[in-house]
Formats: C-alpha cells, structure tokens, sequence
C-alpha cells in the first residue's frame, strides 16, 4: 500500500491501563468501532457484554433493554472505567469573567 492507514487499528485483546497500568481487555464496541476497556475477569455485575469474533478481534455491547441477555457465546464484563483506582484527570477550570474582548475586527472599508 503506497499511503500510510489514515490512522493505527485499534487496541484490541490483553493490554493495559494507561492511567493505572492494571490489566484490561480492550475490545472494539460493536455500535461505533471504538476502543473500550473492560476488566479481565468476568463480573455477573457488570454490563458489557463481550465475545470475540472469528477473526480474533474482541467486541462489546452494552446490555439494554431490547436486548437485555447474553446471546451466543457471550460474557458479562465489568468497564474498566468503573473500577479504574486512578480518576480521569480534570480539565482546568472556566475563568468566572467569561471571553474578554482582546480587540476589534475592523470593518471592510477599515482594511
């Protein structure tokens, strides 16, 4: 292929945590195609539900209410998100002022 991918595959299978370096399985959801976290071992608690396919890749879907059990060959994981010891670093706080106003666009007959 003459062009790089536009952008790396996924994380998928056995990895870790990059907050807390723990051991997760990271898998693809099966709504949007985006990297997901769950824990490693099962969990009749949790709510992902997760299998992997015949190609090897590991999905999840979220349990809901048109489809509230497992199906196939699936099994229940905890988000590792939930259990993550490390929190999600918080954003810097909203000055109270608002935007302050550092000039004025001039007008066309101004340029």
């Amino acid at each position: 292929m003459p062009y790089p991918t536009p952008r790396p595959p996924a994380p998928n299978g056995p990895g870790r945590c990059p907050r807390c370096l723990g051991e997760v399985l990271w898998c693809v959801t099966a709504a949007n195609r985006v990297p997901f976290a769950v824990d490693v071992d099962r969990d009749e608690a949790g709510n992902q539900a997760v299998r992997q396919d015949v190609t090897g890749r590991w999905l999840t879907r979220q349990l809901t209410k048109e489809r509230p059990t497992l199906e196939h060959d699936e099994h229940l994981h905890m988000p590792h998100l939930k259990t993550c010891p490390v929190p999600a670093p918080r954003s810097a706080p909203r000055p109270a002022g608002g935007r302050t106003r550092q000039g004025v666009r001039p007008v066309r007959w101004q340029r």
